[in-house]
């Protein structure tokens, strides 16, 4: 049975390192948006990454619906509707089309019209969507090397207090 502390040290370290990795932009492919960071808009799935130690065994992992699919990827189709509504608009990324007055579709735009006869582009209307895999869930080389120089310091500390 390994030491509750030695486990609770190493599940940290591990769950920091995947957050640090997302949190510095270091995960491919990079999104194709404009400024931001890859896998962080309203940084759910960042906060959400966390620990559980049972028994002797560490599980890091997350609880957000969308993880899945950005870290394997794959393909979105539409399960209630045709279309998929892929938000364009900053407005639009938090209600649905239907919350909108005053809509209409044009060559698979959905637009509204405001006032001065403006228009305003809200979200674009798709088939299916390919997700490309971004995986973050990882532990590479330089954290093994970390994990190991910090249970080999534990063990000496350990050690030099009589365990």
């Amino acid at each position: 049975m390994f030491d509750s502390q030695l486990l609770k040290m190493v599940a940290i370290t591990i769950q920091e390192r995947i957050k640090n990795r997302i949190r510095q932009n270091r995960i491919t492919p990079q999104t194709q948006k404009s400024g931001g960071t890859t896998l962080v808009e309203s940084a759910r799935l960042l906060n959400s990454i966390n620990h559980k130690i049972d028994g002797d065994t560490i599980v890091i992992g997350t609880n957000v619906r969308y993880a899945r699919i950005h870290h394997e990827g794959g393909i979105i189709k539409p399960v209630r509707a045709k279309f998929l509504a892929i938000p364009i608009a900053k407005v639009a990324k938090t209600l649905s089309p239907r919350d909108f007055d005053n809509t209409f579709i044009r060559n698979g735009i959905i637009y509204r019209a405001l006032e001065d006869d403006k228009v305003e582009a809200l979200y674009s209307l798709k088939k299916q969507v390919r997700i490309p895999a971004r995986p973050y869930m990882f532990i590479d080389q330089s954290d093994r090397n970390l994990i190991k120089d910090r249970v080999n310091n534990y063990i000496v500390e350990r050690i030099k207090n009589g365990l």
